[in-house]
């Protein structure tokens, strides 16, 4: 399960995300993020590890 959430507070937006990783008998704590900023882009991702490296790196 991922958890992203976002919030405006005193007209800023904050963004947040989990760092988990898991299956049915695992839970694994990453370090890529799962919200982070590319270029002018603010963006967030579930389900791939890998999808969320070529987001994050590749764009």
């Amino acid at each position: 399960m991922t958890v992203i959430v976002g919030l405006v507070h005193r007209k800023r937006v904050h963004l947040a995300g989990d760092s988990a990783g898991s299956d049915d008998y695992r839970l694994t704590i990453c370090r890529d993020p799962k919200v982070f900023t590319n270029g002018p882009y603010v963006l967030g991702y579930t389900t791939s590890f890998r999808m969320g490296q070529l987001l994050h790196y590749a764009l």
